[in-house]
């Protein structure tokens, strides 16, 4: 069975991330899924914020919510 993520797991998974470079997969759903690659720049108590490198917008805020739901997936960038 796989290992359900929760709250505090996302929270620790993405503060050890915080400055570095992460590739960002975003499902908006109806088949709006949009990739990105910047630098995880904050981690605040409910979001955190993405530098994005090539994109038109500078950067994107997601809550940690979105990663327990599935709706964002975050990779270190190799």
């Amino acid at each position: 069975m796989k290992k359900r993520l929760d709250v505090d797991d996302a929270k620790a998974m993405v503060t050890k991330l915080v400055g570095q470079n992460v590739c960002v997969r975003l499902n908006r759903g109806r088949n709006k899924i949009k990739n990105y690659r910047g630098v995880l720049s904050e981690a605040h108590s409910n979001v955190f914020v993405i530098q994005l490198a090539d994109d038109i917008f500078d950067r994107i805020s997601c809550s940690y919510v979105d990663l327990v739901c599935g709706e964002l997936v975050i990779r270190p960038q190799p």
